[in-house]
């Protein structure tokens, strides 16, 4: 199994979290995942029983049979519906979500969220005057927010103001220089611009703002391409002191896959392990801190992980969980076995200066 390194390209915060299809929905049509590989069919979509335990279910049945009296079910209750919106925003349900966006619009007291959401409706159905408009009243109102800013900036790009998009985006950083989305298309567009030093230089201005972490993993991984190890460790070390309690996944996530992928083992169980929240981080930083343990020879390291998974009783992770128990067992037994060469070459030797010793 590869060390995972995450991914830090995707949408704003809080939306990246609330677009997980890891919910709460639990539909009547929907078939067990030990039926097959549904997982490989576009047309199905994954979703999570009460008991976390996985499902699927055809997308027509889900927008015909379950979204509808969903969203009726929750018109009025603003942290439901929105909710339901992101969901099928990440299922790709956009022309469907005009009208509660609109709805959530009117009655949402978190005035952020549900402009950010009918501003991104707007933008994906082609309205991008819309987009705009509603945007830019937010900010006039409201003041400045930094993901309402970066959805600005793309809906300057989509009107072709390029100039302005840039601004716009580069205002929204500021404000946030954390925004994974944000700084991913910053990123892109100047390397667009000038090539990989016109990237890192750019990496290395945002690093350079208040509250930054997230453009120190970049350059971090860059440092690790080019055997800097030093580099990358004292950029790991300030992107760590810069980022919240407790660190976020993605930071973890990216910084021990980098560094496993890199042979950097004993950096990333001493980097990570002192940071590793059960609850918080789970399966995904577990993951790399177990393989790096049994690569490490350190069986019983990985063990002690892996029971704390297991007691989290979380059925959507028993098949990795299986996969380690095995991978524990095989490296205990194998890490036995050498022991058991050693004594008895020791002991071989110890015989043979005995005889030696007589003669």
């Amino acid at each position: 199994m590869k060390i995972l390194t995450g991914d830090v390209g995707g949408s704003m915060a809080f939306l990246k979290k609330l677009f997980s299809k890891q919910s709460d929905r639990n539909p009547s049509n929907a078939t067990p995942s030990s039926t097959g590989n549904p997982a490989n069919d576009p047309d199905m979509i994954k979703i999570f029983d009460a008991y976390r335990r996985e499902m699927y279910i055809t997308r027509q049945n889900w927008l015909e049979k379950v979204l509808p009296g969903s969203i009726e079910q929750n018109w009025n209750k603003p942290e439901k519906l929105s909710g339901l919106i992101i969901q099928s925003l990440g299922d790709g349900f956009f022309k469907e979500m005009v009208k509660p966006a609109e709805h959530l619009f009117e009655i949402d007291q978190d005035h952020e969220r549900a402009t950010t959401l009918l501003g991104i409706i707007y933008l994906k159905t082609k309205r991008v005057g819309d987009s705009e408009r509603i945007l830019q009243q937010h900010i006039e109102k409201y003041g400045e927010s930094d993901v309402v800013l970066t959805n600005l900036a793309k809906a300057y790009s989509e009107l072709g103001d390029d100039q302005r998009s840039l601004k716009t985006l580069f205002r929204g950083l500021q404000l946030d220089p954390n925004q994974d989305n944000a700084l991913g298309w910053y990123m892109a567009i100047q390397r667009e611009k000038g090539g990989e030093e016109a990237e890192l230089e750019a990496l290395a201005q945002i690093a350079d703002l208040h509250g930054s972490w997230r453009a120190q993993l970049w350059l971090a991984r860059e440092a690790l391409k080019r055997h800097n190890l030093s580099r990358a460790l004292n950029l790991y070390e300030q992107s760590l002191a810069a980022s919240p309690s407790p660190t976020p996944s993605d930071l973890l996530m990216q910084l021990s896959g980098d560094l496993g992928n890199s042979g950097c083992l004993s950096e990333l169980i001493d980097l990570t392990l002192p940071r590793f929240n059960i609850e918080f981080h789970g399966l995904l930083v577990g993951n790399n801190i177990i393989k790096a343990s049994l690569d490490l020879g350190l069986p019983e390291k990985a063990q002690q992980i892996l029971n704390q998974l297991y007691a989290q009783n979380r059925p959507d992770w028993k098949q990795t969980l299986e996969f380690w128990d095995t991978g524990i067992a095989k490296a205990k037994l194998t890490l036995a076995q050498d022991k058991s060469k050693d004594n008895i070459t020791v002991n071989m030797l110890s015989i043979k200066g005995a005889r030696l010793a007589k003669t």
